[in-house]
């Protein structure tokens, strides 16, 4: 009999490095007003509406896809989804991610995760997203004991969660 259970006989679990997500479903109280959001404080664009659904996304492919279903609420510290993420293709779109975030007065907290720099926001219904780009030029995560840990790359710790340099990556 084998008592050791199926995880500990992975050494390195992988996924392939050609998974994708593909496209995040939402189901909303109200169509307008999150199309309204997606698209005025995000950026991204309607590429179709059919009755009560859209699709929005920056090109061929939808990133979100909302379906209205009146009465929808989220469920505060139930399961479900607690966030989801949107990867930019550099800092250079995250700044101005964010820049329209500030111009717009629209709450969002910037985070440094050294090997990515972040924002995260709620959209109007409440549903938690995270705007980063990735940054491994600055530092590592490091596994040591069973305890996961940030290294900035000029090997200082960290512990992952700092406040985001807003000044430096506006610059």
């Amino acid at each position: 009999m084998n008592s050791s259970s199926p995880q500990n006989n992975i050494s390195h679990p992988t996924i392939h490095p050609a998974t994708r997500m593909g496209t995040v479903h939402l189901t909303v109280a109200d169509l307008e007003r999150q199309l309204e959001f997606y698209q005025r404080v995000l950026g991204l664009r309607l590429h179709w509406r059919e009755g009560a659904s859209a699709g929005l996304g920056v090109g061929a492919d939808d990133l979100l896809r909302l379906t209205a279903q009146p009465g929808a609420r989220r469920y505060p510290g139930t399961t479900g989804l607690y966030h989801f993420a949107i990867l930019l293709p550099n800092r250079r779109e995250l700044a101005r991610a964010i820049g329209r975030l500030f111009a717009l007065r629209y709450r969002n907290y910037p985070t440094d995760h050294v090997m990515t720099k972040t924002t995260y926001l709620d959209d109007p219904e409440g549903q938690n997203i995270e705007l980063y780009a990735d940054t491994p030029e600055d530092g590592t995560f490091e596994l040591s004991n069973g305890v996961l840990s940030a290294r900035r790359a000029d090997g200082t710790p960290s512990d992952g969660r700092e406040p985001l340099d807003v000044a430096a990556l506006l610059g």
